[in-house]
């Protein structure tokens, strides 16, 4: 199992480096030295999380895209980017905001262009907090039935354009599964033929419909190019746990993952010190399943 982390994201950088250190210490912040650390740390991979660069200000210089080449070559590991999802809305009802959502994107991928072809993976969001409410909003089934495919059709276009913009290979997307309904995101992946990224916390919170883990996985187990790995725990501030801390993770889940040999990387979004538990529960459940020796250690 190739394991990963998502290091860069808005909340290891306010508490590991605005909170202890300051401005000071997020102007002298070199992202690529947190990514030779999870290296060291003994992950397969590494996530980017790009809205790190369009929040902060933090710089990808040619060093860092020179540095991140050398600890390839020099740890095997391998890379993704989780695109920009702060204030997306790609399926949105807004032509304008989904417009600039698409132009967000295209700035993410080409600041990170000299290392394109490094990236197993690009992540997609495909909307934010408007197309969710208004789902919400929506009682009646037929009408969010039809909003929802009014959304999916705008989700095509954004992509569609992202895609024509840049070049990019359409199998080198996967779009995650968020508070947007299944059906719909995979009608996208099937006719952008692209790929899945299977967040598992968001599957077992229900944020994609009422779903079985396993039976989505077996479904769809040739779209899936990517597995954000963690458990769902009720917390409207962070719904990502650590393995085993929710009450409904599949142990049968990792089994057939393996089972199938999974090419893919199974990434943690969460902090070194929760994916180091969850890289626990993994060696225990189930004992069959190779995993990388990792290190309990900071990243900044």
């Amino acid at each position: 199992m190739r394991l990963g982390i998502a290091p860069l994201s808005v909340n290891n950088i306010l508490n590991q480096v605005i909170r202890q250190r300051g401005v000071e210490g997020l102007l002298n912040f070199c992202f690529s030295d947190v990514i030779e650390r999870v290296a060291k740390a003994g992950y397969d991979h590494c996530e980017i999380t790009m809205d790190a660069f369009q929040l902060f200000p933090i710089q990808i210089s040619n060093d860092d895209i020179e540095k991140l080449l050398q600890i390839k070559k020099d740890f095997g590991i391998t890379y993704s980017a989780h695109m920009p999802l702060l204030s997306i809305e790609l399926a949105g009802p807004n032509k304008f905001i989904r417009d600039g959502s698409v132009n967000a994107l295209i700035d993410a991928y080409n600041s990170v262009i000299d290392l394109e072809k490094e990236i197993e993976t690009f992540i997609l969001h495909l909307s934010g907090d408007t197309v969710t409410d208004i789902l919400k909003f929506i009682q009646d089934p037929e009408l969010r039935n039809k909003a929802a495919d009014l959304f999916v059709n705008f989700a095509i276009q954004s992509i569609a354009k992202f895609i024509e913009e840049t070049g990019i290979k359409n199998q080198k997307i996967a779009i995650e599964n968020i508070e947007f309904p299944l059906e719909g995101t995979i009608k996208i992946i099937r006719d952008l033929n692209t790929k899945l990224c299977l967040d598992t916390a968001h599957l077992l919170g229900g944020f994609s419909g009422n779903h079985d883990l396993l039976e989505v996985a077996r479904n769809y187990f040739n779209l899936i190019s990517e597995i954000h790995l963690q458990d769902y725990i009720d917390n409207p501030l962070a719904d990502h746990g650590i393995l085993g801390t929710g009450e409904h993770f599949p142990s049968d889940f990792i089994n057939f993952i393996n089972d199938k040999n999974f090419q893919g990387p199974c990434v943690f979004e969460l902090n070194h010190e929760e994916a180091y538990e969850s890289v626990k529960y993994l060696k225990n459940h189930p004992a069959k399943v190779e995993i990388p020796d990792i290190k309990n250690q900071s990243f900044f």
